[in-house]
Protein backbone atom coordinates (compact mmCIF):
# COMPACT_ATOMS: atom_id res chain seq x y z
CA UNK A 1 0.00 0.00 0.00
CA UNK A 2 1.38 3.30 -1.15
CA UNK A 3 0.94 6.16 1.71
CA UNK A 4 0.78 9.89 0.71
CA UNK A 5 0.60 12.47 2.27
CA UNK A 6 -1.81 15.53 1.60
CA UNK A 7 -1.72 19.36 3.07
CA UNK A 8 -4.66 20.89 2.22
CA UNK A 9 -6.63 24.51 3.61
CA UNK A 10 -9.78 24.77 2.46
CA UNK A 11 -11.98 28.19 3.29
CA UNK A 12 -15.29 28.22 4.47
CA UNK A 13 -16.11 28.27 0.86
CA UNK A 14 -14.67 25.39 0.18
CA UNK A 15 -11.57 26.91 -1.91
CA UNK A 16 -8.08 25.81 -1.60
CA UNK A 17 -5.97 28.53 0.86
CA UNK A 18 -2.74 28.91 1.55
CA UNK A 19 -0.65 26.97 3.88
CA UNK A 20 0.30 28.58 7.81
CA UNK A 21 3.93 29.13 7.07
CA UNK A 22 3.45 30.86 4.08
CA UNK A 23 0.80 33.45 5.25
CA UNK A 24 2.98 33.65 8.03
CA UNK A 25 6.40 34.45 5.93
CA UNK A 26 4.79 36.13 2.97
CA UNK A 27 5.31 39.87 2.19
CA UNK A 28 3.20 39.90 -0.97
CA UNK A 29 0.16 41.35 0.77
CA UNK A 30 2.26 43.55 2.93
CA UNK A 31 1.01 47.34 2.27
CA UNK A 32 -1.41 46.38 -0.02
CA UNK A 33 -4.92 46.03 -0.45
CA UNK A 34 -5.95 42.43 -0.68
CA UNK A 35 -7.40 41.90 -4.13
CA UNK A 36 -10.27 39.54 -4.49
CA UNK A 37 -10.93 37.13 -7.06
CA UNK A 38 -13.72 37.45 -9.55
CA UNK A 39 -15.93 34.18 -9.71
CA UNK A 40 -19.09 35.25 -11.54
CA UNK A 41 -20.14 33.82 -14.85
CA UNK A 42 -18.81 36.08 -17.75
CA UNK A 43 -17.32 36.11 -21.37
CA UNK A 44 -14.87 38.23 -23.20
CA UNK A 45 -13.16 38.38 -26.72
CA UNK A 46 -9.78 37.78 -27.25
CA UNK A 47 -7.52 38.62 -29.35
CA UNK A 48 -8.00 35.16 -31.50
CA UNK A 49 -11.36 37.12 -32.79
CA UNK A 50 -9.00 39.55 -35.13
CA UNK A 51 -8.15 38.68 -38.75
CA UNK A 52 -4.72 38.78 -38.10
CA UNK A 53 -4.60 35.92 -35.98
CA UNK A 54 -6.27 33.73 -38.48
CA UNK A 55 -2.54 31.69 -39.74
CA UNK A 56 -1.93 31.23 -35.98
CA UNK A 57 -5.23 29.68 -35.06
CA UNK A 58 -4.53 26.97 -37.57
CA UNK A 59 -1.70 26.40 -36.31
CA UNK A 60 -3.55 26.12 -32.86
CA UNK A 61 -5.97 23.96 -34.32
CA UNK A 62 -3.48 21.31 -35.59
CA UNK A 63 -1.56 21.27 -32.45
CA UNK A 64 -4.97 20.47 -30.51
CA UNK A 65 -5.05 17.34 -32.48
CA UNK A 66 -1.29 16.69 -30.98
CA UNK A 67 -2.38 17.63 -27.65
CA UNK A 68 -5.49 15.30 -27.99
CA UNK A 69 -3.66 12.24 -28.93
CA UNK A 70 -5.00 9.26 -27.08
CA UNK A 71 -1.24 8.18 -26.00
CA UNK A 72 -0.72 11.59 -24.14
CA UNK A 73 -2.13 12.39 -20.48
CA UNK A 74 -5.77 14.27 -20.51
CA UNK A 75 -4.00 17.18 -19.04
CA UNK A 76 -1.07 19.06 -18.79
CA UNK A 77 0.21 21.37 -15.94
CA UNK A 78 2.35 24.68 -16.24
CA UNK A 79 3.21 26.46 -12.55
CA UNK A 80 2.31 29.79 -12.63
CA UNK A 81 5.97 31.54 -12.27
CA UNK A 82 7.30 29.31 -14.71
CA UNK A 83 8.58 30.72 -18.61
CA UNK A 84 6.66 29.11 -20.89
CA UNK A 85 7.62 26.58 -24.10
CA UNK A 86 4.86 26.92 -26.92
CA UNK A 87 1.71 29.12 -27.46
CA UNK A 88 -0.27 27.22 -25.44
CA UNK A 89 1.41 26.99 -22.87
CA UNK A 90 1.61 30.99 -22.87
CA UNK A 91 -2.02 30.97 -23.41
CA UNK A 92 -2.32 29.06 -20.72
CA UNK A 93 -0.61 31.44 -18.57
CA UNK A 94 -2.12 34.48 -19.84
CA UNK A 95 -5.50 32.99 -18.77
CA UNK A 96 -4.02 32.74 -15.39
CA UNK A 97 -2.78 36.26 -15.08
CA UNK A 98 -5.84 37.36 -16.60
CA UNK A 99 -7.88 36.03 -13.64
CA UNK A 100 -5.57 36.43 -11.12
CA UNK A 101 -5.21 40.20 -10.63
CA UNK A 102 -2.34 41.51 -9.18
CA UNK A 103 -2.88 41.96 -5.18
CA UNK A 104 -4.79 38.68 -5.16
CA UNK A 105 -2.74 36.90 -2.21
CA UNK A 106 -1.85 33.42 -2.98
CA UNK A 107 1.35 30.73 -2.89
CA UNK A 108 2.71 31.06 -6.80
CA UNK A 109 5.19 27.78 -5.51
CA UNK A 110 1.75 25.69 -5.20
CA UNK A 111 -0.21 27.36 -7.78
CA UNK A 112 -0.72 27.58 -12.20
CA UNK A 113 -2.92 26.61 -14.67
CA UNK A 114 -3.51 22.60 -15.81
CA UNK A 115 -5.14 23.01 -19.57
CA UNK A 116 -6.21 20.65 -22.04
CA UNK A 117 -8.37 20.48 -25.26
CA UNK A 118 -11.70 19.31 -26.46
CA UNK A 119 -12.70 18.23 -30.39
CA UNK A 120 -16.21 17.27 -31.43
CA UNK A 121 -16.22 15.22 -32.85
CA UNK A 122 -12.87 13.44 -32.01
CA UNK A 123 -10.01 13.06 -34.92
CA UNK A 124 -8.72 9.92 -35.26
CA UNK A 125 -6.26 9.23 -33.15
CA UNK A 126 -8.07 11.58 -30.56
CA UNK A 127 -9.02 10.11 -26.80
CA UNK A 128 -12.69 10.28 -27.31
CA UNK A 129 -12.58 8.39 -30.92
CA UNK A 130 -11.18 5.82 -28.75
CA UNK A 131 -13.56 6.20 -26.06
CA UNK A 132 -16.29 5.85 -28.56
CA UNK A 133 -15.01 2.63 -30.00
CA UNK A 134 -14.88 1.33 -26.98
CA UNK A 135 -18.71 1.66 -26.14
CA UNK A 136 -21.39 -0.78 -25.56
CA UNK A 137 -24.11 1.35 -27.01
CA UNK A 138 -26.40 0.49 -23.64
CA UNK A 139 -27.09 4.01 -23.10
CA UNK A 140 -27.66 5.80 -26.75
CA UNK A 141 -27.93 9.26 -25.16
CA UNK A 142 -24.84 9.22 -23.29
CA UNK A 143 -23.12 8.03 -25.77
CA UNK A 144 -24.16 10.62 -28.18
CA UNK A 145 -23.35 13.43 -25.77
CA UNK A 146 -20.38 12.02 -25.60
CA UNK A 147 -19.28 12.20 -28.79
CA UNK A 148 -20.88 15.28 -29.86
CA UNK A 149 -21.11 17.11 -26.44
CA UNK A 150 -19.67 16.94 -23.25
CA UNK A 151 -21.43 15.31 -19.91
CA UNK A 152 -22.18 17.32 -17.03
CA UNK A 153 -19.19 16.86 -14.39
CA UNK A 154 -17.42 18.96 -12.03
CA UNK A 155 -13.74 19.96 -12.21
CA UNK A 156 -11.56 18.24 -9.66
CA UNK A 157 -8.20 16.97 -8.58
CA UNK A 158 -10.03 13.24 -10.72
CA UNK A 159 -6.62 11.63 -9.13
CA UNK A 160 -6.83 12.62 -5.60
CA UNK A 161 -11.17 11.57 -5.46
CA UNK A 162 -10.24 8.27 -6.49
CA UNK A 163 -7.76 7.49 -4.14
CA UNK A 164 -10.16 8.82 -1.35
CA UNK A 165 -13.13 6.81 -2.50
CA UNK A 166 -14.46 8.46 -4.74
CA UNK A 167 -15.84 11.12 -1.71
CA UNK A 168 -13.07 14.20 -2.05
CA UNK A 169 -13.61 17.07 -4.09
CA UNK A 170 -11.32 19.83 -4.52
CA UNK A 171 -12.10 22.21 -7.46
CA UNK A 172 -10.18 24.97 -8.93
CA UNK A 173 -11.14 28.33 -8.64
CA UNK A 174 -11.93 29.13 -11.73
CA UNK A 175 -12.85 27.08 -14.51
CA UNK A 176 -12.24 29.06 -18.50
CA UNK A 177 -13.41 27.33 -21.82
CA UNK A 178 -11.63 29.36 -24.80
CA UNK A 179 -13.62 28.70 -28.24
CA UNK A 180 -11.66 28.38 -31.21
CA UNK A 181 -14.46 28.08 -33.47
CA UNK A 182 -18.09 29.03 -33.93
CA UNK A 183 -18.82 25.41 -33.99
CA UNK A 184 -21.13 22.76 -31.53
CA UNK A 185 -22.88 22.60 -28.36
CA UNK A 186 -23.07 25.85 -25.70
CA UNK A 187 -21.62 25.48 -22.63
CA UNK A 188 -23.18 25.46 -19.29
CA UNK A 189 -22.33 26.07 -16.22
CA UNK A 190 -24.55 25.53 -13.24
CA UNK A 191 -24.41 26.99 -9.33
CA UNK A 192 -24.89 23.28 -8.08
CA UNK A 193 -21.89 21.94 -6.05
CA UNK A 194 -20.63 19.04 -3.72
CA UNK A 195 -19.58 18.70 0.09
CA UNK A 196 -15.57 18.83 -0.74
CA UNK A 197 -14.98 16.23 1.95
CA UNK A 198 -18.22 13.94 1.36
CA UNK A 199 -19.24 14.28 -2.03
CA UNK A 200 -23.32 15.28 -0.89
CA UNK A 201 -24.63 17.25 -3.75
CA UNK A 202 -25.63 20.84 -2.44
CA UNK A 203 -28.31 22.54 -4.11
CA UNK A 204 -28.64 26.21 -4.14
CA UNK A 205 -31.93 27.74 -2.66
CA UNK A 206 -30.93 30.81 -6.14
CA UNK A 207 -30.66 27.67 -8.43
CA UNK A 208 -29.01 29.68 -11.85
CA UNK A 209 -27.50 28.38 -15.16
CA UNK A 210 -25.32 30.38 -17.42
CA UNK A 211 -25.24 29.03 -20.88
CA UNK A 212 -22.22 29.98 -23.80
CA UNK A 213 -22.91 29.79 -27.27
CA UNK A 214 -19.09 28.85 -28.86
CA UNK A 215 -17.93 32.23 -30.57
CA UNK A 216 -14.29 32.12 -31.99
CA UNK A 217 -12.59 33.50 -29.53
CA UNK A 218 -14.31 34.14 -26.81
CA UNK A 219 -13.45 33.55 -23.29
CA UNK A 220 -15.75 31.96 -20.86
CA UNK A 221 -15.12 31.62 -17.13
CA UNK A 222 -17.01 30.68 -14.06
CA UNK A 223 -16.72 29.74 -10.80
CA UNK A 224 -14.60 26.26 -10.67
CA UNK A 225 -16.72 24.64 -7.90
CA UNK A 226 -19.92 24.57 -10.98
CA UNK A 227 -21.20 21.43 -12.01
CA UNK A 228 -21.06 21.95 -15.92
CA UNK A 229 -21.94 20.52 -19.82
CA UNK A 230 -21.85 20.98 -23.28
CA UNK A 231 -25.61 19.54 -23.67
CA UNK A 232 -25.34 18.68 -27.39
CA UNK A 233 -29.39 18.54 -27.65
CA UNK A 234 -29.36 22.21 -27.05
CA UNK A 235 -28.67 22.40 -30.87
CA UNK A 236 -31.28 22.37 -33.25
CA UNK A 237 -31.67 18.66 -35.03
CA UNK A 238 -28.99 18.20 -37.50
CA UNK A 239 -27.36 21.75 -36.75
CA UNK A 240 -24.63 20.15 -35.95
CA UNK A 241 -23.89 17.73 -38.63
CA UNK A 242 -24.13 21.20 -40.87
CA UNK A 243 -21.91 22.98 -39.10
CA UNK A 244 -19.24 20.41 -39.65
CA UNK A 245 -19.30 19.32 -43.15
CA UNK A 246 -16.94 20.17 -45.53
CA UNK A 247 -17.59 21.56 -48.54
CA UNK A 248 -17.38 19.14 -51.34
CA UNK A 249 -16.04 21.30 -53.49
CA UNK A 250 -12.57 21.75 -52.17
CA UNK A 251 -10.64 18.89 -54.10
CA UNK A 252 -7.22 19.61 -51.89
CA UNK A 253 -6.75 17.11 -49.41
CA UNK A 254 -4.35 19.56 -47.34
CA UNK A 255 -7.12 21.95 -47.66
CA UNK A 256 -9.71 20.18 -46.70
CA UNK A 257 -8.35 18.44 -43.68
CA UNK A 258 -6.89 22.26 -42.22
CA UNK A 259 -11.04 23.25 -43.03
CA UNK A 260 -12.16 20.36 -40.77
CA UNK A 261 -10.11 21.67 -38.10
CA UNK A 262 -11.97 24.97 -38.51
CA UNK A 263 -15.37 23.80 -38.60
CA UNK A 264 -14.99 20.93 -35.30
CA UNK A 265 -16.02 21.95 -31.93
CA UNK A 266 -12.60 22.91 -30.66
CA UNK A 267 -11.84 24.65 -27.10
CA UNK A 268 -9.17 25.29 -25.43
CA UNK A 269 -9.41 24.81 -21.50
CA UNK A 270 -7.19 26.43 -18.35
CA UNK A 271 -8.32 25.74 -14.57
CA UNK A 272 -6.77 27.82 -12.27
CA UNK A 273 -5.61 26.58 -9.61
CA UNK A 274 -4.05 27.99 -6.31
CA UNK A 275 -2.42 27.14 -3.39
CA UNK A 276 -2.75 23.66 -4.75
CA UNK A 277 -1.10 21.51 -7.51
CA UNK A 278 -3.63 18.44 -8.74
CA UNK A 279 -2.14 15.45 -8.62
CA UNK A 280 -0.32 13.46 -11.18
CA UNK A 281 -0.93 16.44 -13.56
CA UNK A 282 2.66 16.86 -15.45
CA UNK A 283 3.88 19.71 -18.22
CA UNK A 284 3.30 18.99 -21.75
CA UNK A 285 6.55 16.12 -22.58
CA UNK A 286 9.99 17.62 -23.30
CA UNK A 287 10.08 15.09 -25.65
CA UNK A 288 6.74 16.35 -27.61
CA UNK A 289 7.56 19.85 -27.62
CA UNK A 290 8.44 20.32 -31.49
CA UNK A 291 5.36 18.99 -32.39
CA UNK A 292 3.55 22.17 -30.85
CA UNK A 293 3.94 25.70 -32.15
CA UNK A 294 6.40 28.01 -30.62
CA UNK A 295 6.00 31.21 -29.48
CA UNK A 296 6.27 34.21 -31.90
CA UNK A 297 7.61 37.69 -31.51
CA UNK A 298 4.92 39.04 -33.29
CA UNK A 299 2.28 37.23 -31.00
CA UNK A 300 3.69 38.46 -27.66
CA UNK A 301 0.01 37.97 -26.38
CA UNK A 302 -1.87 35.69 -27.86
CA UNK A 303 -5.25 35.97 -26.14
CA UNK A 304 -5.43 39.10 -23.88
CA UNK A 305 -3.83 41.79 -25.83
CA UNK A 306 -6.92 44.18 -26.59
CA UNK A 307 -9.60 43.05 -23.99
CA UNK A 308 -13.77 43.81 -24.52
CA UNK A 309 -16.43 42.83 -22.83
CA UNK A 310 -18.60 40.85 -24.89
CA UNK A 311 -21.12 40.47 -22.53
CA UNK A 312 -21.78 43.90 -23.63
CA UNK A 313 -22.94 42.43 -27.12
CA UNK A 314 -24.40 39.27 -26.68
CA UNK A 315 -25.96 38.14 -23.62
CA UNK A 316 -29.43 37.81 -22.46
CA UNK A 317 -31.34 37.22 -19.68
CA UNK A 318 -33.81 34.55 -19.66
CA UNK A 319 -36.01 33.60 -17.26
CA UNK A 320 -37.85 29.73 -16.66
CA UNK A 321 -41.19 30.11 -16.58
CA UNK A 322 -43.89 27.73 -15.15
CA UNK A 323 -46.21 27.56 -18.26
CA UNK A 324 -45.15 24.03 -19.49
CA UNK A 325 -45.66 24.58 -22.74
CA UNK A 326 -42.88 27.09 -23.21
CA UNK A 327 -40.47 25.11 -21.74
CA UNK A 328 -38.56 21.80 -23.06
CA UNK A 329 -37.93 18.95 -20.45
CA UNK A 330 -34.31 17.18 -20.56
CA UNK A 331 -32.59 14.53 -18.63
CA UNK A 332 -28.57 14.00 -18.79
CA UNK A 333 -26.90 11.29 -17.80
CA UNK A 334 -23.95 12.42 -14.94
CA UNK A 335 -20.30 11.85 -16.28
CA UNK A 336 -17.19 10.52 -14.50
CA UNK A 337 -18.78 10.18 -11.11
CA UNK A 338 -19.56 6.31 -11.37
CA UNK A 339 -22.85 6.15 -10.68
CA UNK A 340 -26.12 6.09 -12.78
CA UNK A 341 -27.38 9.21 -11.74
CA UNK A 342 -28.97 12.03 -13.88
CA UNK A 343 -29.83 15.77 -14.17
CA UNK A 344 -33.04 16.84 -14.96
CA UNK A 345 -34.64 20.89 -16.23
CA UNK A 346 -36.98 22.43 -17.70
CA UNK A 347 -35.40 25.29 -20.18
CA UNK A 348 -36.83 27.86 -22.69
CA UNK A 349 -35.15 26.17 -25.74
CA UNK A 350 -36.16 28.70 -28.35
CA UNK A 351 -34.50 31.22 -26.63
CA UNK A 352 -31.64 29.88 -26.20
CA UNK A 353 -31.41 28.61 -29.69
CA UNK A 354 -32.04 31.87 -30.42
CA UNK A 355 -28.50 32.69 -29.08
CA UNK A 356 -26.41 30.31 -31.66
CA UNK A 357 -26.07 32.06 -34.60
CA UNK A 358 -24.08 35.12 -32.53
CA UNK A 359 -22.72 32.76 -30.36
CA UNK A 360 -24.19 34.45 -27.29
CA UNK A 361 -24.98 33.97 -23.65
CA UNK A 362 -27.79 33.51 -21.57
CA UNK A 363 -28.44 33.56 -18.11
CA UNK A 364 -31.18 31.89 -16.62
CA UNK A 365 -32.73 31.92 -13.30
Amino acid sequence: MTEVELQLRLDPEGRTIASEDFCKSSSRSVGKEEVKMDYSSKTVLTSLVEESCSGLLDDLLFDCEVTDCALLPRTFWINCDEKPRCTFEQMALEVFKHHVKDGVNFDPSTSGAEWWVQIRPSPPAGRYRLLDDGKDGNDEDADDLETTGICFHWDKDEDLRLMMGGDMYIHPHISTVTYMSDSGAPTMALNNKVNPFTGEYLTPSDQSAYLSWPKKGKHLSFDGRFLHAAPSNLMEKGAFEKQIKVSDDISDENLKKKQLRRQRRVTFLVNVWLNYKPFNVEPFPESMMDKLTKISDSHPHVLFSNEEDCSKDCQHTVETVDDASNVTSFKWQMGGCDSNESISMNLPLEPIQNEMKVGGNVQLK
